[in-house]
């Protein structure tokens, strides 16, 4: 089946990232003594956690705009959606014809209640969040508690890592297709941000039960097989505590990655990596 043109357009826009040349993709994190979690569900479960768009620092995540379309075909394929989805609440059809054909005619519906749902179903999202390198300083600043955290290599070459998309940096707000696709399309909004965070340079895995393609995962954190951490890199300023923390429950874990020690350059405003074991 040929792809829609909203899935080629995405496809071109977003793609994975061997489409891009990558071969690894990175993750920074804390260690919190006090909520050692999720660092434990990760090393000893081998499940990664990702957030929802609610808790990201960006407030402008995963909320786009929604405008009522003025091309007469669009607004027959809502009308048509809309009466589905009250089919599949128990409406009879003359039942869900009527009650479609009133709602439509009222602003307050097509700017408001549509609305609402859109921004429901994408605050519902749940998303992992990586980057195409290490050694971005404000990274290590904002992620890695100041440099006291650590950074963790994924091999992008194989899933769930190589299904993550692209984030494109843009301008222009983003807005939503309504109704949603089904395929991966239907991400669109929550992989565009206002250019200010391209030096993230980030990847995105996403998962809703909304869309057919899933990562395997258990509705909150992607299930790894424990193959697929390549390294962990030390911030330069973990403290002996919390490095000791974290390598006892790597070496405990199914993972088997390359351990490095970072410190900061004298010289210049770069950071150097040692392989310690």
């Amino acid at each position: 089946m040929p792809e829609s043109k909203e899935l080629e357009a995405f496809n071109k826009s977003h793609p994975w990232p061997d489409g891009c040349g990558v071969k690894s993709l990175f993750k920074f994190g804390a260690v919190d003594l006090e909520n050692i979690g999720r660092l434990e569900d990760l090393l000893q479960d081998q499940k990664l956690y990702c957030s929802s768009p609610t808790k990201f620092n960006d407030p402008f995540e995963c909320k786009p705009n929604f405008r009522w379309p003025s091309n007469a075909r669009k607004v027959q394929e809502i009308r048509q959606y809309l009466i589905k989805v009250a089919r599949n609440n128990g409406k009879s059809r003359k039942e869900a014809e009527r009650m479609v054909s009133e709602s439509i005619k009222t602003q307050k519906f097509r700017e408001g209640t549509i609305f609402k749902a859109i921004r429901k179903a994408f605050s519902e999202l749940r998303i992992c969040c990586f980057t195409e390198g290490k050694e971005n300083l404000l990274l290590w600043s904002h992620y890695a508690n100041s440099h006291k955290g650590f950074c963790v290599e994924y091999d992008a070459t194989i899933p769930p890592f190589s299904y993550a998309y692209k984030v494109q940096y843009k301008n222009e707000y983003p807005e939503v297709l309504y109704p949603r696709p089904t395929d991966a399309a239907a991400f669109t909004p929550a992989l565009v941000k206002s250019k200010i965070w391209n030096y993230e340079k980030e990847f995105r895995i996403i998962f809703t039960p909304e869309v057919d393609i899933q990562p395997p995962n258990d509705g909150k954190s992607l299930l790894l097989a424990g193959h697929e951490m390549k390294n962990i890199y030390l911030g330069s300023e973990i403290q002996n505590k919390e490095k000791d923390t974290l390598l006892k429950l790597v070496e405990r874990s199914k993972f088997n990655p390359r351990i490095w020690e970072t410190k900061i350059s004298e010289s210049s405003f770069s950071l150097e990596f040692t392989q310690i074991q």
